[in-house]
Formats: C-alpha cells, structure tokens, sequence
C-alpha cells in the first residue's frame, strides 16, 4: 500500500530544486518551491528556463510544454506556508549536515502525520539525519541527478516499507526510474562513477596533459553525446561541486586530490564562472568552441575510463548492486549505450590492468582505491 501524493513541496530553489520541481510539475503534481531568499524566488523561473533549453539539446523534456509547467510552480519565502497541505517534501538545501538538521527540526510540528519527508543529499548520513526527525519511518533519500531520469531510493533508519513504495511510485510517475539500494549505508551507484569521470578530467587538465576542449571533445566523440565531462559539470553548477569536494571527509577515496581540485575550482569561482547559470563556467556557453583535432581521443578516451571502471569496481568490491544493476545505473544515468563493465570487457582485464598501474604511478589513483581495486580485479576472468 502506498499513501496517496498530490502535492509536493520542495525546499530550496537551487540547481537541483529547481530541476526536482520541473520534474513533477511536468507530470501533473501541485508544487510548490521554498527558499527563504526572495532574491533566489525572483530567479526561479529564470534558472528553469535556462536548465529547460539547455536539457532539450538532449530532448530531455520531448512533448512536454516546458513553459506551462515551470508557470505552474508556486514560490515560497514562508516555510510554515510552504509546508501547509504537503504531501510529500523534497529536500535540496546545501550538503552541509548543520544545515539539513537545523532544517528537519524545524520540521517537526509543522507537516502532517502522513507526510513523506526526503532529502536530495549526495552523500551525508542518512542515520545522522534521520535522527532529527519525526516520525522517523517516513524519512527517506530520494536523489534526484541533474539532467537524468535515474533516482536513487535509499532508507533512513526507520523507514517503513510504506513510505519507499510511495517515493517508487512518486518517481516513476515523473517517468523516472528508481533504484531502491539494500540499506540505509548504502552509497548511490552513479556519483561515483560521475565523479570518477569529472575528477579525472580536472586532474588531467591540472597536470597540463590536455585541455578543457580535446577531453570533452574526445568524450562526446566517443559516445555520440551532446556534454563532455566539463559541459557535465557546467551543468551542476562550479559552486555546487565545489561545495561537496568541501565535503569530503577522511574516508574518501578522493580525498588525496581534494586540496588541488578545491584550488582549480575557486579560480573560476572568483570570476563568477559558475557554469550554465552565469553563462560561462570551463566552457563560455555563448560560444563553445570544442576541439576537432582527434589525433589524441582515443587516448584521453581510455584516460577517463580509467576512473570509471575502477569506481564500478569499488561498487562492486563494497556490495552495493551487482555488476548488471551498476551498468544499468550508468547506462540509464548517462543515456549512453554501455556501462562500466561492458567497457572493461571490450579493453580487457589484463590491458586494465598495466592502464590502470599507470594512474598508479602517477599518483592519481589513492592507495585506498588500489587495495579495493586489486582485490576484485584479481577475482575478474
């Protein structure tokens, strides 16, 4: 059985607000968008329009009338306001843990006893947050990525089965799919595939061994996409990646590379580069000039498949999906037709295997990573 969700308020008109609200507005929900900045409101429909027309390269919203339903969404500075007659509440204020509990506490006495509360966190602890709400049953992550109809279910410490089987029929009415991950320590598959692919790429312009242009040129190349890694991340938005890099915490496979890529990211930043939303972030959006010069793709291709593959294989070492529902994670995520280990076929265990002691040697990939890496790699036919 599943409770019945009408309308839907989210919290916070950011990037990934605004995107999780188009979502649901072009699918018949009420919705409504809190932000305590009215500056922010006065944006909202703005930003969406930009996020609409840069997303229909892709044909994103196809047959949907894009204007109507971003015209519907109501705008919010009151929170007591906002949450009047919610059915469900979709969370997607900064990752900063302080943030989010100060949030959920204020929470507590104004939503109804039925109503779904979820959060849009990337990677902070679901028990954390759990902890400062309730009832804590109908607490979930519902995690949305930008640009993709792939949602990330994962429960929080009491969540009751009721309460997932509303957020899966929820998403799948947006006619996105949703994975429902084992546990609530759960990570969600697709990020760090992503990060694996935009963290390489900046590593390897910061290295000088080749520009913002040949590595999104060689990667729309390779897999008939419209967005490079660095137009991916445009796309997110420099000051939302900057702020999860700031993030991650010691037990990070990443967390070698955090002090330079903090430092690659603030000199855009500090020019108000921020991506699609200032109009220039890596790439000036009024006029992107990507390099056809392809001497090079085939090797800056296996250069970030590298990260890729190692990623789906820490996946697969920590037993969060198994090696199917990983590529179908990136495959639904990315609308690209081959997953992770469907690459690694094609390249081979043992020629993976001399690539990827080369990002060894290079110090790109972090002694953590190599471990967990080598342990699964030496089970791999």
């Amino acid at each position: 059985m599943s409770l019945p969700i009408k309308k839907v308020c989210f919290i916070g008109a950011g990037t990934m607000g605004c995107f999780n609200s188009l979502l649901a507005s072009a699918a018949g929900y009420e919705c409504l968008i809190y932000d305590p900045f009215e500056e922010v409101l006065e944006n909202r429909s703005n930003n969406q329009a930009k996020l609409a027309d840069f997303l229909n390269h892709e044909n994103f919203f196809k047959g949907v009338d894009v204007n109507t339903a971003i015209k519907k969404i109501y705008d919010c500075s009151d929170l007591k306001l906002a949450l009047d007659g919610a059915d469900l509440i979709s969370e997607s204020i900064p990752e900063n843990l302080e943030l989010k509990n100060e949030l959920f506490q204020k929470l507590e006495g104004l939503v109804g006893k039925k109503t779904i509360i979820t959060t849009n966190t990337s990677g902070l602890s679901l028990e954390a947050l759990s902890n400062q709400i309730n009832p804590r049953y109908q607490f979930a992550a519902m995690h949305f990525h930008l640009g993709s109809r792939l949602v990330d279910i994962v429960r929080g410490t009491h969540t009751s089965e009721e309460t997932i089987i509303s957020i899966k029929t929820f998403v799948e009415t947006l006619g996105c799919s949703g994975i429902i991950y084992k546990n609530r320590n759960s990570k969600y598959a697709l990020n760090p595939m992503l990060g694996a692919l935009t963290t390489q790429s900046m590593l390897m312009v910061i290295e000088g061994r080749y520009s913002i242009e040949e590595i999104d040129g060689a990667w729309k190349n390779a897999n008939d996409s419209k967005l490079g890694p660095f137009g991916i991340m445009d796309m997110l938005g420099l000051d939302v990646i900057k702020n999860a890099w700031e993030e991650q915490d010691e037990e990070s496979r990443l967390i070698d590379h955090k002090e330079k890529i903090l430092k690659h990211l603030s000199s855009y930043i500090h020019q108000n580069k921020l991506g699609i939303k200032t109009g220039e972030g890596f790439l000036n959006h009024s006029n992107i000039n990507i390099s056809n010069d392809q001497f090079n793709y085939e090797n800056i291709k296996q250069d970030l498949y590298i990260g890729i593959i190692e990623a789906s294989l820490v996946l697969l070492s920590d037993g969060i999906l198994e090696k199917d529902a990983i590529n179908n994670a990136w495959t639904y995520g990315t609308n690209l037709q081959k997953g992770p280990f469907d690459i690694l076929d094609e390249i081979g265990v043992e020629r993976f295997k001399k690539l990827y002691q080369e990002w060894v040697d290079l110090e790109y990939i972090s002694n953590k990573s190599y471990e967990l890496v080598s342990g699964v790699i030496s089970n791999l036919k």
